[in-house]
């Protein structure tokens, strides 16, 4: 079973990195990866939760800081060195595409990039308007998983991750997501609201 699941990963790698590549998606998948290109979605969220919780508005900011915090250290300080899982730029028989010219560390499962995304940006919803409000911002909230989605697809594409990595940090970031909106509803979000 497990040497089915390998296989069906590094296939499904192939597919991804070598087969529906294609030079103009490069750039794409490039800024997908990239930190800094975020930057204006986290600018409009400190916004938002000035607007909100005035000034208060440090809370929503320290959490969304603990989630990515969470998600970065269990992923790159527990999970990777533990599982030991090779990424593809090491496995000699692959030859992935790397568009972006860097390989990344020896070790890539889960990826932090899929966690640290699936922790963040369904947060950033959450914290703007409400977990129990998700029904009626349905589109909010799958917009930003869709996000999620893209960032770590990028990191398939861009040949540093295999596809169960970025799956693996994807449960990691949605679970601690889950956890940290449940605690802002049950601890934090009344605090700040409070003048």
């Amino acid at each position: 079973m497990m040497h089915f699941l390998i296989n069906f990963d590094h296939k499904l790698f192939l597919l991804i990195n070598q087969t529906l590549s294609n030079h103009w998606l490069d750039g794409l998948m490039h800024i997908l990866s990239s930190k800094a290109a975020f930057i204006p979605i986290y600018m409009i969220a400190i916004f938002k939760f000035v607007q909100l919780y005035k000034k208060k508005f440090w809370v929503p900011i320290l959490l969304c800081v603990f989630a990515v915090g969470l998600s970065d250290s269990i992923s790159s300080k527990i999970c990777k060195p533990l599982f030991k899982r090779t990424r593809p730029a090491y496995c000699t028989s692959m030859n992935p595409r790397l568009p972006d010219g860097k390989p990344g560390s020896q070790y890539g499962f889960v990826s932090s990039h899929a966690a640290n995304a699936f922790a963040l940006y369904p947060l950033f919803v959450v914290l703007i308007f409400g977990f129990n409000e998700l029904k009626k911002r349905r589109k909010y909230i799958t917009v930003a998983f869709i996000l999620a989605t893209m960032v770590a697809y990028s990191r398939v594409y861009n040949g540093v991750h295999w596809p169960a990595d970025v799956i693996g940090g994807a449960i990691l970031g949605y679970l601690i997501f889950l956890l940290i909106s449940r605690i802002w509803e049950n601890k934090f979000k009344a605090f700040a609201l409070k003048n």
